[in-house]
């Protein structure tokens, strides 16, 4: 078959997967069930190719519909716990730290590609600088994704069904197709275009927000999304990370995956005891501080926030600074601690 068309009903395939999560009120369902389909064909064998374009399209839909939804008001209420931001970033990165010694023994993974693995940044980012110290760029790439998989097929529900109901959840404003929300999307284009230019984190998301949260609070544009923008960026997201899990690297390091799992699923338990501390201390809801301190990717944790009626300025803020923290920190603590240790 013409690999164009194979694509074609793998993406149809994926799709048909995500309205079956969503119809039967999965959380997430359109990009989880998506993920899944996608992550199921790669791994059969089906070389799964998601076009870098309409991946950053869907970031910016999403960057868009976040930056004209988080109100002035909102936005000056985060000032009362922007000191646990780097907390949160830092306590991530150090209990990734801490465990990755285990991890390589377990996994019988080099160091280089052990540490790079369990930094809870961006997948791209991360592989794209694991290269430069010599680790294994697939498996790193492959074990992020793995990551954001766990994460997006946990918290979601969990907070949707043992949380959420206690919470008081505003019900999202219908969209409509206007001139302004055209508008929205060529500034929120724009702005991702030239975040790119200089290198910031996630630029095609994190850019439209800060643009658009200054031109929706100073009133110069009001438009809100129709839900089939937000059905179709989730299908997008969840198309690029199935497309993630590499056949060949998983089949090569089964050890290395069974490792992953516990260390992993530790990682985040720890973080959701961090979040509910932080919320004790803070006033924020659970909801919100476990989304905002979770290890899932910066998109994924942002819609789930705006499915179960979460502060979405709170967890954007706080999945942004921690994708920052760990682009920064990554190489530098490979440097100061395994490299000069000269660990096996």
């Amino acid at each position: 078959m013409h690999s164009l068309s194979l694509q074609i009903l793998i993406a149809l395939a994926a799709a048909g997967g995500g309205a079956f999560a969503a119809r039967f009120g999965v959380p997430l369902g359109w990009l989880l069930g998506t993920a899944i389909v996608t992550a199921g064909c790669s791994f059969a064998g089906y070389r799964v190719r998601f076009p870098a374009m309409l991946y950053r399209g869907a970031l910016v839909v999403v960057g868009t519909g976040v930056g004209l939804s988080i109100t002035s008001g909102v936005a000056e209420q985060l000032g009362s716990v922007l000191y646990l931001v780097p907390v949160a970033a830092l306590c991530s990165i150090a209990i990734g730290r801490l465990l990755t010694p285990l991890f390589g023994r377990m996994s019988g993974l080099d160091m280089a590609t052990a540490h790079f693995s369990l930094v809870p940044a961006g997948i791209a980012e991360m592989a794209e600088t694991s290269a430069h110290y010599g680790a294994d760029v697939g498996t790193v790439a492959t074990m992020h994704a793995l990551r954001v998989l766990l994460i997006v097929l946990i918290l979601p529900a969990a907070l949707a069904y043992v949380v959420e109901p206690h919470m008081s959840v505003v019900a999202p404003v219908a969209g409509a197709w206007t001139w302004s929300l055209a508008l929205a999307f060529v500034i929120g284009g724009l702005a991702g275009k030239l975040g790119s230019l200089v290198r910031m984190p996630n630029p095609y998301m994190l850019a439209p927000i800060v643009v658009l949260l200054l031109a929706s609070g100073s009133n110069l544009i009001e438009a809100h999304e129709p839900r089939i923008l937000v059905v179709l960026a989730q299908i997008a997201v969840g198309l690029n990370l199935g497309s993630r899990f590499d056949r060949v690297t998983i089949q090569k390091l089964p050890r290395a995956f069974a490792a992953a799992l516990p260390i992993m699923l530790f990682h985040a338990a720890l973080m959701v005891a961090l979040a509910c501390g932080a919320s004790w201390l803070s006033g924020v809801d659970i909801p919100s501080a476990i989304l905002g301190f979770a290890t899932g990717g910066t998109v994924e944790m942002v819609l789930t926030a705006k499915t179960i009626g979460a502060d979405i300025a709170f967890v954007t803020i706080f999945q942004a600074a921690r994708g920052v923290f760990g682009n920064v920190l990554a190489g530098l603590i490979y440097q100061r601690t395994y490299k000069r240790r000269c660990l096996p």
